[in-house]
């Protein structure tokens, strides 16, 4: 009885682990871009400055 309990639980419990390991790199991926698009704002703000100077 035990194995068959362990039998559903293991995989019902690497599903739900990978749901959350899909979530967080998602939510990093996207964090990075925006990073990555403020900064280029940032840049091109820079070189417009340094352009009228």
């Amino acid at each position: 009885m035990i194995n068959l309990e362990n039998l559903m639980l293991w995989p019902m419990f690497m599903m739900v682990f990978y749901f959350i390991l899909f979530a967080v790199v998602i939510y990093l991926v996207t964090k990075a871009f925006s990073l990555a698009k403020e900064r280029n704002a940032l840049l091109k703000e820079i070189a417009e400055e340094l352009r009228k100077r």
